[in-house]
């Protein structure tokens, strides 16, 4: 049944370039860029090269553990090869099964849109909803950012009838190692961030 679910979410067009997304032609806020006031707080202290550096890396381990899942391949770069290796580890040791990864998705009223990492079932499927799983690859657990963030895809998922069961984060290190635990609904953190941008975009219209 989730399958035929995920399959009757209409389709997001997707600018990797410029990171935006579109739905039917109209141009929808990502998930981060509503999170930017949480983002701006947290880093902002940090240089902007070792920023766009972790970034990158985050994106090229993020795409290869998508494709160990998708395809069962096995590759990485040089500076991403720990952490594909703390994912193999984690599914080694866990055994999930898994139902969907880089998924698109958006929020049916609110109008906002982003990409899951994984969804699917930690323990076996007992028809109460799927999991929702955020991959994360820095240095730092933040667990107030990772339950906003999962909090705001996982209403989206519901805005098109698809029951929640667990949120978890999924924090790969670069020792190989990985730190795996549930995390709290973050939605009303979410609502806040999304109060803040529609505002800040009727300030720009006015």
């Amino acid at each position: 049944m989730i399958d035929a679910q995920i399959r009757g979410i209409p389709k997001i067009e997707f600018d990797e370039e410029s990171h935006v997304y579109m739905l039917g032609g109209m141009k929808l806020p990502s998930v981060t860029q509503i999170m930017e006031p949480m983002s701006l707080m947290l880093y902002s202290d940090v240089p902007e090269d070792a920023l766009q550096n972790a970034a990158d890396r985050g994106t090229r381990a993020h795409e290869q553990v998508s494709n160990f899942v998708k395809y069962g391949i096995v590759e990485s770069d040089e500076d991403t090869q720990p952490y594909v290796e703390a994912f193999i580890r984690f599914q080694e040791e866990h055994h999930p099964v898994w139902v969907a990864s880089e998924l698109r998705i958006f929020h049916r009223l609110m109008s906002y849109a982003g990409t899951l990492d994984l969804l699917g079932y930690i323990e076996p499927d007992d028809g109460t909803g799927v999991d929702v799983i955020d991959i994360k690859c820095t240095a730092v657990y933040h667990p107030v950012m990772l339950a906003t963030q999962i909090g705001g895809y996982s209403e989206a998922l519901k805005s098109h009838g698809i029951k929640v069961r667990q949120r978890y984060g999924l924090q790969l290190l670069k020792n190989g190692k990985y730190r795996f635990e549930r995390v709290g609904d973050g939605y009303k953190n979410f609502l806040h961030c999304l109060a803040i941008y529609n505002a800040m975009q009727g300030e720009k219209r006015a």
